[in-house]
């Protein structure tokens, strides 16, 4: 009898190489041939496969990036979540596999009869049988969650990248709004001084005087809001670096900062394997695709075997003594009869789930595309927009000089050099704007392209 329950044993274990329900097979997703505003000839390399620290060429943001890897509290969570899903696998696999348990018991009694004693020693094994991959089918799920875990880090991390540098080129920006709005005030205060000597001297007038206190009143006022916002984006970014808030150093201008002489795409079929997002939504597929497995192995019978052994002594009355080995064996079937439905509704559950993430699958993936060639729009029109700012601010300069010359020199009225005053700073300021448009817009197009999480 022992040796028909091994051989059955066995033979149901060969059984459990079948596992039900649907494999794996990634979605269809047509890819362009090449991205909407990519070089006309595509390209294998990308932009997305560079190391963030060969992409930023600032000795300080590079530092800052760095600590912000370090110390960001998102990227200290998505760390737990990570070894919380390690967890989750280890206690789902478990099930897999035999469990094995020790067992020891004593009593002794003893009243008005004699004394009665036991001691046992036994070993408990229990296994359910994974004939049709329920078991294996949930460790398989499990895995894909912790992939998934995995990936999301990843994301985390190239998000935490794209946000730091994009915060320090605002900071520089502000940086750089502010010298333009300090050095016009400085100006504007020295044509004040000169406008006053006028009215005194009977050449001016007052008008020109309160025109000229209205220019430099709206240059302080400038001044405090560039600084406001560069003190929160101080704080912002202290924050990202999982600091209170404070000062942050600077390094190189926007002027210095460096750029790619090429920005190539790639070729959109490699952005699913590059882009993070993209790989977590295949594992919450993958995890998705296991369940239906392990929800169509319900319909099939389980089978549990049990056996124990071990070693017992029995004293009883203190007259007849039993000491010897001791073994057990069992086993039970569950067959699936009637559940009302049950099993049914959690099969057509773990469906609809699957094809709800079948479908957001696709449209991650075509928002890929769509995100990469706005991105790549973006740079291209940024850097066109920053050169013809940069043209349009020299012309500014030079008409505001020349006003200011005529104005000294009475050949032109107060009234034109305070239109181009304003028109100055103004051209300058949307200058500065421009050129951090510029590396703000090369920060998108490479998070897009799946870059920035590379350590």
């Amino acid at each position: 009898m022992r040796r028909q329950i091994v051989m059955g044993a066995v033979c149901a274990a060969m059984l459990a190489g079948c596992k039900v329900g649907p494999n794996y097979k990634r979605p269809d997703v047509a890819a362009p041939p090449q991205f909407r505003a990519a070089d006309a000839a595509a390209q294998a390399a990308s932009l997305g496969e560079a190391k963030w620290f060969d992409i930023f060429q600032d000795d300080v943001l590079r530092g800052l990036i760095q600590e912000a890897i370090q110390a960001n509290y998102d990227v200290r969570i998505a760390a737990q979540r990570v070894l919380e899903a390690e967890g989750q696998l280890a206690v789902t696999r478990a099930a897999v596999f035999p469990q094995l348990n020790a067992q020891g018991s004593g009593t002794r009694q003893g009243s008005n009869s004699p004394t009665q004693s036991a001691l046992g020693v036994f070993g408990a094994v229990s296994w359910e049988l994974d004939l049709f991959g329920k078991l294996r089918r949930a460790n398989e799920a499990q895995r894909a969650n912790l992939l998934a875990s995995k990936e999301n880090q990843a994301a985390v991390l190239q998000s935490l990248v794209a946000q730091v540098a994009s915060a320090y080129f605002n900071l520089r920006e502000y940086d750089l709004e502010l010298e333009y709005v300090n050095a016009s005030l400085t100006a504007r205060k020295d044509s004040l001084r000169l406008v006053k000597a006028r009215q005194v001297g009977g050449v001016g007038t007052m008008l020109e005087v309160d025109q000229s206190t209205s220019l430099v009143a709206a240059a302080q006022g400038n001044a405090a809001q560039l600084e406001r916002a560069a003190e929160q984006t101080e704080n912002l970014i202290q924050f990202l670096l999982g600091k209170q808030p404070g000062p942050v150093v600077r390094g190189k201008s926007l002027a210095e900062q460096a750029q790619p002489p090429a920005v190539p795409a790639g070729l959109p079929s490699e952005l699913l394997a590059r882009r993070p997002d993209l790989r977590v939504a295949e594992q919450q597929l993958v995890a998705a695709n296991a369940r239906v497995g392990a929800a169509k192995a319900l319909f099939f019978p389980s089978i549990s075997l049990t056996g124990g052994g071990g070693y017992q002594t029995t004293d009883l009355f203190g007259l007849i003594s039993k000491t010897g080995p001791a073994y057990s064996l069992g086993g039970t079937v569950d067959l699936p009869i009637f559940d009302a439905g049950r099993r049914m509704g959690n099969y057509k559950l773990a469906q609809a789930q699957k094809e709800q993430l079948v479908i957001g699958y696709q449209k991650a993936v075509n928002q890929a595309f769509r995100e990469v060639s706005d991105a790549l729009i973006g740079y291209q029109k940024s850097k066109e927009f920053r050169t013809q700012q940069e043209l349009f601010a020299n012309t500014l300069r030079d008409q505001s000089r020349l006003s200011g010359l005529r104005y000294r020199g009475g050949v032109t009225s107060y009234l034109e050099v305070l239109d181009t005053e304003r028109q100055r700073l103004a051209a300058e300021q949307q200058l500065a704007q421009a050129k951090r448009d510029e590396l703000v817009s090369l920060v998108t197009l490479y998070k897009a392209l799946g870059g920035g999480w590379q350590q």
